[in-house]
């Protein structure tokens, strides 16, 4: 796609734009972000150059590799790409010219992370006036003359290393989190000096880091400036002030676009928002500075359709269109959207669990919809073969496991057969997506199934396959994916509908039950129940979270939504603990408008009838609490049953057949480690 191409359903989407004296050859941007996948000294990694390669392959007109630190002290993290180390050049030149070798352009940003770390602790932060950023308790450094001086030579010295490494342009970040935006900022900036109190004295820095680089750019290079158009903070800057800071830059004539942004590290939900901020939530901002400025715009915010894509070029309200979790989830995307394969697309489901939950700790990135992000060079589909003898797979599950093991067994030609015991495909995440803001958790297997049925794997859904019917299939391999169930004793009326699928197990020791008394009782009800569409006796429900994910999180909002009076108890110091950081966040505030109860620090000792007896982690003081309903959310266990039985047929005939299990079938898990261990496992097949 080296070429520009011009997809029929997004013409504007697809047509070329000078910046300066560059042109881009489409209208998508694949926004810059980190990704962890630098080493620790800040040098650009093989695993990085092809991270950025694979969106340039898919067909982005635009990339923008960053954020990059501009000095020591500028670095978030040991993981920060170091712009300003001259040992970078040579390795950030393999990344251009990889990037280049598909046709498309890329552009760095530079970042001095200023008062925001992700390290802990932080090393010196710098800052306009000392004080901590409100979300962190470690406070600043206050700059003098002499660290602005050096911090300007650092943009000056970065600008210098990037042209040197073949990069197009330049775009510095006054963005969501770094020491430029602090400077602009009236609640981080209280200098009194040249440098602060009146509007044009704290956009005096910025400018001349911005002139710094201006002054390295050769000529023909354009000059962006990443901008947060709203802190989105009870005592951040909103969006008119914003605006006058786009205003005031751009007067500089120092400046080729304008990429929005918004958020902070103190509202840091809406930096990277999650799936409970509507897609094109941001638009309002990115319309607004449109008709103010004569420069570019890059829009950004959820966007990952195609149709809003182009709806929202074609009518003005922006020049290109910002992409990073989906290109992230699917690189190709643009080149789908080209050759008229929308339909094709693997959408982005906003959960933040692989991508900003891994880079949030210093790991590298991931995601959940792609097995391959971050480590392109092992998983990307491009790699994907032919068998060179098709074989006879047979997968049992029709869950996002058993899914994606067909999808790629059968993209590699291999005949595959899929069995699903109920009338539906899409297991698990059938009920997930009913959880409140959940919904987008559904599109996992929504792509999936379209794949595998463009594909061509037989689907059997409404069967229930046994061991003996699956051998006289003849098959070179079983891929058991039967996922698992709620872990409740087999007198609990669950069993009725849904048959216990590891007394095999348990016989064997390979499987225990939990050992709180009363599981069994009427009262009791599973996630699966709930979401199932359960009538509740009652309104008094404890929902017990013994994972710290959603599927107690969010069975608890469900039952809000529904009028009941939620308790939610946890023995870990943190109800839903485990959730990603925006997640949380937006959790916790939704908990506080729909009047669930949190109880931390607490365990489920024994359940009776209308009552649960309950532990205080801290004091040891036991009580009881009257409820109607109590839903237990601990360990699921596996469907493995049917595995063991095809595993001893196996042994006990002479027959060569294969025989794995993957997904909950072999361990309850996220979503996102199932569905790498189905791809690593499909290409061994």
């Amino acid at each position: 796609m080296g070429e520009t191409t011009t997809g029929p359903d997004f013409p504007t989407l697809f047509s070329p734009l000078r910046i300066r004296g560059v042109e881009v050859r489409n209208r998508v941007v694949f926004q810059p972000h980190f990704n962890a996948l630098g080493d620790v000294h800040g040098m650009p990694t093989e695993d990085l150059t092809a991270y950025l390669e694979e969106r340039a392959w898919g067909g982005a007109g635009l990339i923008v590799d960053g954020s990059m630190a501009t000095m020591p002290e500028g670095q978030m993290s040991r993981k920060y790409l170091a712009a300003w180390d001259p040992r970078a050049v040579p390795l950030n030149r393999r990344t251009t010219d990889a990037v280049h070798a598909h046709g498309a352009t890329i552009f760095a940003q530079l970042n001095h992370g200023g008062h925001t770390s992700l390290e802990h602790p932080p090393p010196v932060l710098w800052a306009p006036t000392q004080m901590p950023e409100p979300s962190s308790p470690h406070t600043t450094r206050a700059m003098d003359r002499g660290d602005m001086v050096r911090a300007i030579e650092g943009f000056a010295v970065s600008t210098r290393n990037l042209v040197a490494a073949g990069y197009d342009g330049v775009e510095i970040k006054i963005a969501h989190d770094g020491l430029l935006r602090s400077f602009a900022s009236p609640f981080f900036n209280r200098r009194t000096d040249a440098y602060g109190g009146s509007f044009e004295n704290r956009m005096r820095f910025p400018l001349e880091c911005v002139a710094a680089v201006r002054e390295n750019l050769p000529e023909d290079l354009p000059l962006g400036i990443r901008i947060c158009l709203h802190e989105y903070t009870p005592f951040g800057y909103e969006l008119d002030y914003g605006l006058r800071m786009a205003e005031h830059l751009e007067a500089s004539g120092l400046v080729d676009y304008f990429n929005c942004d918004a958020g902070s590290f103190s509202s840091f939900w809406m930096e990277i928002p999650p799936a409970a901020v509507a897609q094109g939530y941001f638009r309002p901002l990115n319309q607004a500075l449109k008709k103010q400025s004569d420069l570019p715009i890059v829009a950004f915010g959820r966007i990952k359709d195609g149709g809003l894509a182009e709806h929202m070029l074609a009518t003005g309200e922006a020049d290109l269109v910002g992409m990073a979790r989906q290109l992230i989830a699917d690189p190709e995307t643009p080149r789908k959207l080209a050759e008229g394969r929308a339909v094709e697309v693997r959408a982005c489901i906003g959960c933040n669990d692989g991508c900003l939950h891994a880079v949030a700790q210093e790991k590298p990135i991931r995601c959940v919809q792609n097995p391959a992000a971050g480590q392109e060079l092992l998983w990307s589909e491009r790699l994907l073969v032919r068998a060179a003898e098709p074989r006879t797979v047979v997968v049992i599950g029709g869950g996002p496991a058993g899914l994606k093991v067909a999808e790629i067994a059968a993209r590699r030609g291999h005949r595959v057969t899929l069995f699903e015991r109920s009338e539906h495909l899409g297991g698990q995440l059938r009920l997930a997506a009913r959880q409140p803001h959940h919904e987008e958790v559904a599109e996992v297997t929504h792509y999936l199934e379209a794949a595998v049925r463009r594909l061509g794997v037989e689907l059997w859904t409404g069967v229930e396959a046994t061991a003996d019917d699956l051998l006289e299939l003849e098959p070179d391999v079983v891929v058991v994916a039967t996922g698992s169930q709620p872990n409740l004793p087999p007198e609990h009326r669950q069993s009725h509908t849904d048959p216990d699928a590891g007394a095999l197990a348990r016989a064997r020791g390979l499987q225990v039950l939990p050992e709180v008394p009363g599981l069994e009782l009427g009262c009791v009800y599973s996630v699966d129940e709930v979401l199932g569409g359960a009538e509740l006796p009652g309104d008094r429900v404890l929902v017990v979270d013994g994972q710290g994910h959603w599927e107690a999180a969010g069975t608890a909002e469900f039952l809000a939504d529904a009028g009941k009076q939620v308790t939610v108890i946890s023995s870990r110091p943190v109800v839903a603990g485990e959730l990603e950081g925006t997640n949380i966040a937006m959790f916790l505030q939704r908990v506080a408008a729909k009047g669930i109860a949190l109880r931390p620090l607490t365990t489920l000792l024994r359940i009776e009838p209308g009552r649960a007896r309950v532990v205080d982690g801290v004091t040891g003081v036991e009580q009881w609490l009257d409820v109607d309903v109590v839903v237990p959310v601990h360990s699921r266990r596996s469907r493995e049953d049917l595995y063991h039985r095809l595993c001893d047929l196996v042994a006990e005939s002479d027959r060569e057949v294969r025989v794995e299990r993957i997904g909950d079938a072999s361990a309850a898990r996220l979503i996102q480690t199932v569905l790498l261990e189905a791809h690593q496992v499909a290409v061994t097949v």
